[in-house]
């Protein structure tokens, strides 16, 4: 019970230093090929890597735990 608390609190706090304040604002700032790509099934075929892109924010505060 307590490892499960401790991943959610811990995934919730990347979520939030992802920019957003929750499951859909957190990924969706890492760009829409991103949030396809954590949206998807597990079992779909995998995404090609050919023509994804991460948007770059230099003005944003990093993440540092």
């Amino acid at each position: 019970m307590l490892k499960n608390i401790s991943i959610l609190v811990l995934v919730s706090g990347v979520l939030v230093a992802c920019g957003g304040g929750g499951a859909v604002n957190g990924p969706a700032a890492l760009g829409a090929d991103f949030a396809r790509a954590f949206a998807q099934d597990r079992n779909d075929e995998a995404i090609s890597l050919a023509n994804v892109t991460l948007p770059m924010f230099p003005t944003r505060e990093p993440f540092n735990p």
